[in-house]
């Protein structure tokens, strides 16, 4: 084999996940090469299925050294980074210290908690809470609705009560417990 067909930039077909994955490199239809292995750094790992890559043979050993999909690949500005996935979801570190989350549904799953300290947290779009909601600064809003009480210090609005109740247009006294 020639020197400058060690390095060759092919097709890759058929990869097949395992501990090593495993695919078909294709430059030309005569030194198609099947089962050839390729390796990931570690902490990274994808199953691209097919794409473009570069193989390597050396010692009767065939390689895929590196493998992309062109046609999905983001386009990038200078420096920027991105993980990203065909269907287009993606993870992009920006200049600015910018990190832009672009998909359909992000699920976190922290066993211990989250934690984010930031000067202003912004939400657009409904919450939803399941448990209980702690505050230690003000919590403000145009309205609050509670389903089945809303309550503020002792004082429940559903189970309060009031003295000197009087008929009339007077003012009663404050709820008891205040």
């Amino acid at each position: 084999m020639s020197l400058w067909n060690l390095l060759r930039r092919v097709r890759i077909r058929g990869l097949v996940e395992g501990l090593v994955q495993r695919g078909s490199p294709v430059g030309f239809e005569t030194d198609a090469r099947d089962s050839a292995e390729r390796f990931q750094d570690y902490g990274f790992a994808a199953n691209p299925i097919e794409g473009e890559g570069l193989r390597i043979e050396v010692g009767g050993h065939t390689f895929i050294l590196r493998m992309d999909r062109l046609a999905e690949r983001p386009r990038l500005d200078a420096y920027e980074v991105s993980v990203w996935h065909k269907e287009g979801h993606c993870v992009t570190l920006r200049q600015g210290r910018v990190i832009d989350v672009d998909c359909g549904m992000l699920n976190i799953v922290a066993t211990e908690g989250v934690n984010m300290q930031t000067p202003l947290f912004s939400l657009q779009g409904n919450q939803a809470i399941e448990g209980n909601s702690t505050t230690s600064g003000t919590a403000q809003a145009a309205t609050v609705i509670g389903t089945t009480n809303v309550q503020s210090g002792p004082v429940s609005l559903r189970g309060h009560t009031h003295g000197n109740v009087q008929n009339g247009t007077g003012t009663s006294a404050p709820p008891t417990g205040a």
